[in-house]
């Protein structure tokens, strides 16, 4: 999953939001260098992409797209999931969206001075541009997928992509709704444990 998923399994915690959005940018034991409450976070975030990678409903979504996306294709698919959670928002919850994304800009802005430098430079821009709600559109999500292809040398074919993305939406929906219970389970099973 991405920024979508990972902020919204936060939601209301604004120590485990910190964690769980830096999470990709603490490598190996420099997470043993947070506070205990962001520690939780930066390893819910590692349960959540190891749960993730592993979920059988997850294998049928990235096989789909490994044609377009080669070994690129299982980040692609957390990217093209965050945009599946934000179509079915409220069958997974009851929070409104927008106030969802409202709080975790509030949080992230005011906690970005304790984020890694290289993430500290690029929140700004995410915030300005309301990352969150970029992946609700189609235009939103081929901007994403059109970065994440430039940092990539155009090793993938973004466009190619998203036109079978879209045309077997349903198919792709199907994993998602069989993937998405179960993963949020496992992370109230696991928050509950903190």
């Amino acid at each position: 999953m991405n920024h979508t998923a990972h902020c919204f399994l936060s939601f209301a915690d604004p120590d485990l939001l910190l964690g769980n959005f830096i999470g990709d940018f603490v490598k190996g034991r420099t997470w043993e260098e947070y506070p205990v409450p962001v520690q939780r976070g930066i390893m819910l975030h590692r349960s959540i992409d190891s749960f993730t990678d592993n979920h059988a409903a997850t294998h049928q979504s990235v096989a789909r797209i490994r044609p377009f996306a080669g070994r690129y294709a299982p980040p692609i698919m957390d990217i093209l999931y965050d945009h599946l959670l934000c179509k079915y928002w409220s069958a997974v919850t009851d929070v409104d969206f927008d106030e969802f994304a409202s709080w975790t800009y509030t949080h992230l802005e005011n906690q970005k001075e304790e984020m890694p430098e290289k993430l500290q430079r690029r929140v700004p821009h995410m915030l300005a541009g309301r990352f969150l709600h970029g992946y609700q559109t189609r235009e939103g999500l081929e901007w994403v997928l059109h970065q994440f292809e430039r940092r990539l040398l155009g090793k993938i074919d973004s466009t190619a992509l998203l036109v079978y993305f879209f045309d077997n939406l349903e198919q792709f929906s199907v994993d998602f709704k069989v993937f998405f219970p179960d993963l949020q389970e496992m992370v109230r099973q696991q928050r509950a444990a903190f």
